[in-house]
């Protein structure tokens, strides 16, 4: 009776914020007339942000959760799509030879992101910062600085619509949760963030580690990648650091992830941060102007960040009470 009911208060756990985001979002659009909201064709085109919200906040709380600040990823991704949109031309926009030039293009970029963390023992913020200004600078050089439009290559496009969408998705998901669950090297890598030291002190190879966890944070991106393609134009970074802005967006399912783990784990909890933010961006966009529900978004996405940012400390004490409390009440019953 007692695991019954802690399996009812981790449930309810997991899903009290994308549940609670929905029915507000749900009142707001159906007091101003937007009927809409809640139908297939609504779910059908939120599947699609959702998609590519939880493949990029899984490839930046791979590393967050390893005690890394990645900053490359968002200019690993960008200068993936303008290569891996530029070449499959030649291959008639095949979608299968687009999808393996992007897996291969983000997991070798990302390594070397890795490598010079590793080899060129830079501080993780420097080291990321400046292969995200590198590769932000590379993407300029190809197609003239014009970028790459995927949007109407309806082969390529596939990969951002309903239902073949989920095939990034899952693998994305599968290869985090694998890193995670059920790898050594993701177990150590959690040690290493805690304590680097003690972890180098037992034989953890930390240079190892690192380089296989940007593999795993490499192909993740890849999926990213294949989904964020076609959705928009893509265009040539002219202004540094322009890419880390737009994957950093996504960032706030990373804190909702680990503020969930102790009731479903970061895996399942990053899905359903990605899930309620989602939700909240496509109810303000309908309710308010394109521009004003955007902006909105943007605001309380920020304050969300600083909160946890500043409570942290605090937030840690109050995950392990609410945990206690449940164990201590199972227990009791």
């Amino acid at each position: 009776m007692s695991k019954g009911k802690n399996i009812v208060k981790r449930i309810a756990g997991t899903l009290m914020l994308p549940v609670a985001m929905y029915i507000v979002m749900m009142i707001m659009c159906y007091s101003t007339g937007k009927m809409y909201f809640g139908t297939w064709a609504m779910w059908k085109t939120l599947i699609v942000d959702i998609a590519v919200a939880v493949t990029c906040a899984m490839g930046i709380g791979l590393q967050f959760k390893c005690g890394r600040f990645d900053f490359s990823g968002g200019a690993i991704m960008l200068i993936s799509v303008i290569l891996a949109g530029t070449w499959v031309k030649n291959f008639d926009n095949n979608p299968v030879v687009f999808f393996i030039m992007c897996l291969v293009l983000c997991t070798v970029l990302s390594v070397l992101v890795g490598v010079l963390y590793v080899y060129g023992r830079l501080p993780i913020v420097i080291a990321t910062i400046g292969m995200a200004m590198f590769y932000e600078a590379l993407t300029a050089l190809f197609n003239n600085g014009a970028g790459v439009s995927l949007v109407a290559i309806m082969s390529l496009k596939v990969f951002s619509t309903f239902p073949v969408v989920l095939i990034p998705l899952v693998i994305a998901v599968g290869v985090y949760a694998f890193y995670t669950y059920g790898t050594t090297t993701g177990k150590q890598a959690v040690i290493l963030a805690n304590n680097q030291q003690a972890g180098v002190n037992i034989g953890i190879n930390e240079k190892k580690n690192v380089i296989i966890s940007y593999v795993f944070s490499g192909i993740i991106f890849g999926m990213a990648t294949v989904i964020y393609a076609s959705t928009d134009m893509r265009s040539a970074s002219f202004s540094s650091l322009s890419t880390v802005s737009e994957l950093f967006s996504n960032i706030l399912p990373v804190f909702i992830g680990l503020m969930l783990a102790g009731f479903c784990g970061d895996t399942i909890g990053t899905i359903m941060g990605s899930i309620t933010l989602c939700l909240m961006s496509y109810g303000l966009t309908a309710v308010f102007s394109a521009e004003m529900g955007t902006a909105i978004t943007t605001v309380i996405t920020g304050v969300f960040i600083l909160v946890i940012n500043v409570v942290s400390a605090q937030g840690s004490h109050w995950i392990a009470a609410v945990k206690g409390k449940f164990k201590h009440k199972t227990v009791s019953a």
